[in-house]
């Protein structure tokens, strides 16, 4: 029994030993856009007007982009108080 799991433990080394000094030999594999960019573009729809602005696509009106804004930053500080203020009622400092 003890020789079968000595024969068995030298097999898988001997193995593992081959398949690794497999793939070591063989170069290595470089995927990259860089070789497929230009059937990758092929694949694209045609750029129109819209992509000039990646991001945003102006014009807004200022206005309500202002009280957008406003409306935001009071509701993202009316959080914050709110939660401090229900922690310490919580906690009994505010009676």
């Amino acid at each position: 029994m003890m020789l079968a799991r000595t024969a068995l433990a030298a097999r898988t080394a001997a193995a593992s030993r081959v398949v690794s000094r497999r793939q070591m030999s063989s170069e290595a594999r470089i995927h990259t856009a860089k070789s497929k960019w230009s059937e990758l573009q092929k694949t694209r729809p045609p750029k129109d007007h819209n992509d000039e602005h990646l991001c945003f696509h102006p014009p807004y009106n200022g206005p309500v982009m202002g009280v957008a804004i406003f409306v935001s930053w009071c509701v993202g500080y009316g959080v914050i108080g709110f939660g401090a203020y229900h922690q310490q009622r919580k906690q009994g400092y505010i009676k």
